[in-house]
C-alpha cells in the first residue's frame, strides 16, 4: 500500500552503522549520487560569512561574555563560566584602569574568534561522511519527476517512495519488534532490497534523461524508431523492478494484517487472564449478596431485641403500675399521710 511520504535518503546498508546514521537523519547537505560532488570551500570548508560571523561572535563573547556564552556551551556551563568572565572584565578595570580592561577584552576577542573559526566553522562530521560517500547513498533527485514516465511508464520518484514506504511498514511493525518475523532476514535483506530498487531507478532516470535529452526536438522516422526501441528497453527493465515493488509491498499488507491479528490476539490473551479474576469477581459478588442478606438479618434482629427490650421496659412499668392500682386505699392513704 503506498503512502504519501517523503522519501527519506536511501543508504547502502554495508556502511558502518554510525555513517549510515549520519546520512538517513535528513537529505540536507547530502549531494545527489547522480550528480558530480562540488568542490569543497577552501579552508576546510569555511566560508566568509563563517569567518564575519565568527568576529561578531566572539566580540559579543569578549565584551559581554555572560549574554552568549550559555547559547554556545550550555545553560547553566555558559551561565557559570559567563558570570565568572564578566566579573573577571569587571574586576580588570577596577583594578588597572580603562586601558587594561579595553587590551584584555581585545585580547580576548582575538582569542575567541580564532577557536571559533577553528572549532565552530567548517565542515562537520556529517558533512564529511557525505562527501566521502558520494554516490553511496539516494535523495529524491535521483529519481527524476514525472516527466520521465512517458519513457519509462511511471514515475521513477514515486516507485522509490513505495518501496521505501513497504520497507518501513515492515521494519516498524510489531510482529517484527516482537520477533514473530525473522528478524535478522529483515534487518539485513529489507535494507539491501531497497538500495538495490534505488540502485536500478537511480540507473533508469539516468538513462531515460539522456534518451530525452538525445532526442531533444529532432523528428523523423528513424528517430522514432529508435526512440520506440529504447522506449521498450526502458519500460521491460521497469516492469521488472514494479514487480520487485509490488512484492514487498504485498509484504507490508501481510505484516499489517500480522499486526491486526497479533494485537487481537493479545487482546483476547489479555482477556483470558482476567477470567480468573472475573471468577474471584462473580464469588466475592455472591458472598457481597449474601453478606447484605446476613446484614439485613442482623438489622432486623437488632431492631427486633430494641421491640423486646421496649417491651420488657413497658411491661415492668405496667407491673409496677398495676401493682400499684391493686393496693388498698386505706394503705395508700397512711402512706401518704405519713409522708
Amino acid at each position: 500500500m503506498a503512502q504519501d511520504i517523503a522519501l527519506r535518503p536511501v543508504v547502502d546498508p554495508a556502511l558502518e552503522d554510525s555513517e549510515r546514521a549520519l546520512l538517513e537523519k535528513s537529505a540536507d547537505g547530502l549531494f545527489p549520487a547522480t550528480l558530480p560532488l562540488p568542490d569543497e570551500p577552501g579552508l576546510g570548508g569555511r566560508t566568509k560569512a563563517d569567518i564575519w560571523t565568527a568576529l561578531g561572535v566572539s566580540a559579543v563573547c569578549a565584551l559581554l561574555p555572560v549574554t552568549i556564552l550559555w547559547a554556545l556551551i550550555g545553560v547553566w556551563p555558559g551561565l557559570a563560566v559567563g558570570l565568572a568572565a564578566q566579573a573577571g572584565l569587571i574586576w580588570v578595570g577596577a583594578q588597572f584602569g580603562f586601558e587594561a580592561f579595553i587590551l584584555t577584552v581585545v585580547g580576548v576577542h582575538l582569542l575567541a574568534w580564532l577557536l571559533i573559526v577553528l572549532l565552530g566553522c567548517g565542515t562537520d562530521e556529517r558533512q564529511r561522511v557525505a562527501r566521502l560517500r558520494h554516490g553511496r547513498y539516494y535523495l529524491a533527485e535521483d529519481f527524476g519527476d514525472d516527466s520521465l514516465r512517458e519513457l519509462l511508464g511511471h514515475s521513477p520518484l514515486r516507485r522509490m517512495e513505495r518501496a521505501q514506504a513497504a520497507v518501513t511498514a515492515v521494519l516498524q511493525s510489531q510482529v517484527d519488534r516482537d520477533g514473530l518475523l525473522d528478524d535478522i532476514a529483515n534487518d539485513v535483506t529489507l535494507p539491501a532490497q531497497q538500495y538495490e530498487i534505488a540502485q536500478r531507478l537511480a540507473e533508469l532516470t539516468r538513462l531515460a534523461r539522456k534518451v530525452r535529452t538525445a532526442a531533444g526536438d529532432a523528428s523523423g522516422s528513424r528517430v522514432e524508431e529508435v526512440l520506440r526501441t529504447q522506449r521498450q528497453a526502458l519500460r521491460l527493465s521497469s516492469s521488472a523492478l514494479e514487480e520487485r515493488v509490488e512484492a514487498l509491498e504485498r509484504y507490508a499488507e501481510n505484516t499489517r494484517a500480522a499486526d491486526a491479528a497479533y494485537r487481537e490476539w493479545e487482546a483476547v490473551r489479555e482477556l483470558e487472564q482476567l477470567g480468573e479474576d472475573m471468577y474471584e469477581l462473580v464469588v466475592n459478588t455472591v458472598r457481597d449478596e449474601l453478606a447484605v442478606a446476613e446484614i439485613e438479618g442482623l438489622a432486623d434482629r437488632s431492631r427486633l431485641q430494641d421491640l423486646h427490650r421496649m417491651l420488657d421496659e413497658a411491661r415492668e412499668a405496667g407491673l409496677l403500675a398495676t401493682r400499684f392500682g391493686d393496693e388498698p386505699a386505706d394503705r395508700r392513704s397512711g402512706d401518704s399521710g405519713r409522708a
